[in-house]
């Protein structure tokens, strides 16, 4: 059984390094083993390369396959060997969803494309969940309410409107626009940093219909508000054959949003978004990006001999190169 839960553990733990950090997805548990399992939120391919992976930790029952949840998580990033960056989610806290969070019948229901071999688990029948498989009716206390707040309907709330929601305050330690392709449109991919270490900064990209007008309000060290959703992205190689569908070589995990917002600066009586002062590595940060910005380098050349340099001729944007 999973307990009902309290919106005071969601809002004593929804905070890293005291800043926002806080992760709702609602959806089935599949392939549980060891201390992780995945969330399935629509129909799936036979190897489920689409549902969101889930770390638990210790002192957190891992649920069983098929359990319909809601799991409370923290968001971290990490970056492999070869550069490549992901998020990574850590529960904090299961429960029985509500029925406004779960999966609707037409997202679970969208399209395949040809030649996928599907995964055939179906909770619907007839455009109606089963019964064994259907939430709870709306508690009282169910911290979910204060996301629709939140959000202000900027999701796309096709999963349900709690299905899948991010929140997450940080400062920018890069951002880059990225060129649309035949397959993908325009974005702006950036790194939010809650950690000492830049390893953990988290990927998130904002998808808008002009997304390099974002890119002269971004700047680096600047504190923002980021509410989105957990997206993966599939990475493919060449088919083996041209009669073979592109060859899976892994996922990444990370943020979409629409816009990055101004944070609420939080106080002793109420945490906002963000606790003020920064870090120490915040400074850090900020001046290790400036040195090694080309507006740094130009102004420092050109500056007269005991001239302090001025910030506003610092570039605004630093691409990380793992962008």
């Amino acid at each position: 059984m999973l307990k009902n839960g309290s919106s005071r553990v969601a809002a004593a733990h929804k905070y890293v390094n005291a800043m926002l950090n806080v992760t709702y997805i609602t959806g089935f548990v599949r392939k549980p083993e060891g201390r992780s399992f995945l969330i399935q939120q629509k129909s799936e391919s036979a190897d489920l390369v689409h549902a969101i992976p889930v770390q638990v930790g210790d002192g957190i029952a891992v649920p069983r396959e098929f359990t319909p949840i809601t799991v409370t998580c923290h968001v971290y990033g990490d970056k492999s060997q070869d550069g490549v960056r992901n998020a990574a989610l850590r529960a904090i806290d299961m429960r029985t969803p509500s029925t406004r969070s779960m999966p609707l019948w037409l997202a679970w229901n969208a399209s395949m494309p040809e030649g996928i071999k599907l995964d055939g688990f179906n909770p619907f029948r007839a455009g109606v969940i089963q019964p064994e498989y259907a939430g709870q009716e709306e508690a009282p206390d169910d911290p979910l309410r204060l996301v629709l707040e939140a959000t202000r309907g900027r999701l796309d709330t096709r999963l349900g409107d709690n299905a899948n929601v991010a929140m997450l305050a940080g400062v920018v330690e890069g951002a880059a626009y990225i060129k649309p392709t035949e397959h993908q449109q325009g974005y702006i991919a950036a790194l939010i940093r809650q950690h000492k270490n830049p390893d953990q900064s988290i990927p998130v990209r904002l998808y808008s219909n002009k997304p390099q007008s974002h890119l002269s309000s971004i700047c680096i060290g600047a504190p923002v508000k980021v509410v989105g959703q957990i997206r993966v992205k599939l990475i493919h190689g060449e088919p083996e054959s041209a009669e073979d569908p592109p060859v899976i070589l892994g996922r990444q995990l990370y943020i979409r949003c629409g816009e990055f917002s101004v944070v609420q600066r939080g106080t002793e009586e109420h945490p906002g978004d963000i606790r003020f002062p920064l870090p120490e590595w915040w400074h850090e940060m900020v001046q290790q990006r400036r040195e090694a910005s080309p507006g740094e380098k130009a102004a420092r050349h050109d500056a007269r001999p005991g001239q302090e340099m001025d910030v506003s001729v610092m570039s605004a944007i630093v691409a990380d190169p793992s962008l």
